[in-house]
């Protein structure tokens, strides 16, 4: 990657970000890295953005394509045909160079968002052409980070933003494991490149249980735990766990301990593939949903410390760690920043 590549994705994100997702894209077996679809007011009011974004991609190795459907279409290539960088494409041929975005007309009536049906020929493309569809809209992603098609949101949708979600979840019900999201054209490399995005990924919802810490595969929550905070737990690191909650496929896990000071969260590990998802809230959610007051610690410098602020009361810093907690009375307040000082480190 050359100078001018590295301090442009700089700007993005997080170097460990850009660099986790790159690697990630360049290495998967699409014929595309992405199906981008976007409505007629997004090409209205940032084509030149958007193409700049599309040889930016190119220029990584990333190969995306543009799907337009809707009534509109005539008017969607009119602005995308000002470039030279768009060409026409019939499914399922890319086009005849590595150097453009090949454009799949839909030729149903109906206008973007209307439904379910608007999207079929994204159906047939995934996964023969590519696992990710990024809707592209002028208004940009919804209110929230993620939006759950099989569990309930606490936002309420406008009728357009409604036929979005019907047509994702529609999309995810026939093509599940595909990523789908809805961004700006301005937001398009920040939305694919960092964690936190700039849009909202629409998710099926995962299943999330609290089993028995007897019950559980030691060995694969050992590997969660590795992957998560690329070291190994040191022996006898989970003895002291009473309360668990992992997602079904230890694809991510909280795991809470009983401590004098009381509720501890020990650990908060979510694997690199689920990262990006919205996994790490569902969990959070979930376990807060049963736990009114805990504590925790995190390493100074740790790029989650200020999501973690937003949902304590406060925190403590020392000269390693960061503790911060959440329902705890202020009584209890000293014992735990003790605890947290002193504990020695749970991974080798």
């Amino acid at each position: 990657m050359n100078k001018t590549i590295r301090l442009f994705l700089d700007g993005i994100g997080r170097r460990e970000e850009y660099e986790f997702y790159l690697n990630k894209f360049q290495s998967a077996d699409t014929a595309c890295f992405a199906l981008l679809v976007p409505d007629l007011e997004s090409l209205e009011q940032g084509v030149d953005a958007l193409a700049f974004d599309l040889h930016f991609l190119i220029s990584l190795g990333l190969h995306p394509a543009v799907v337009l459907c809707g009534s509109d279409i005539d008017a969607k290539w009119a602005l995308l045909a000002r470039s030279p960088l768009f060409e026409k494409a019939e499914f399922p041929n890319l086009g005849n160079s590595k150097d453009n975005v090949p454009v799949f007309f839909q030729t149903l009536e109906n206008s973007f968002g209307a439904g379910p049906a608007d999207f079929q020929c994204l159906e047939r493309m995934i996964p023969a052409i590519g696992k990710r569809v990024h809707f592209i809209r002028a208004a940009g992603g919804f209110e929230i980070d993620y939006y759950y098609t099989q569990k309930q949101n606490p936002v309420i949708l406008t009728e357009q933003e409604q036929a979005l979600a019907d047509s994702a979840a529609a999309l995810l019900a026939a093509r599940p494991g595909t990523h789908i999201s809805v961004t700006s054209p301005m937001n398009l490399l920040e939305e694919i490149f960092t964690v936190k995005g700039a849009g909202t990924v629409f998710r099926k919802g995962s299943v999330i249980i609290a089993p028995d810490f007897q019950a559980l595969e030691k060995a694969k929550l050992s590997r969660l735990l590795e992957e998560s905070f690329q070291r190994k737990p040191r022996a006898g690191a989970l003895d002291a766990v009473t309360k668990v909650y992992l997602e079904e496929n230890y694809r991510g896990a909280m795991l809470l301990e009983e401590q004098g000071e009381g509720l501890y969260l020990s650990k908060f590990a979510v694997g690199p593939e689920a990262r990006g998802e919205g996994l790490a809230q569902e969990l959070w959610n979930e376990m807060c949903r049963h736990h009114a007051s805990f504590f925790w610690r995190s390493r100074v410098g740790n790029s989650v410390n200020q999501w973690y602020d937003r949902q304590a009361d406060g925190h403590y810093t020392t000269s390693q760690w960061m503790i911060f907690w959440r329902g705890m009375p202020a009584t209890s307040l000293p014992g735990l920043i003790e605890f947290c000082s002193s504990r020695p480190s749970d991974f080798e």
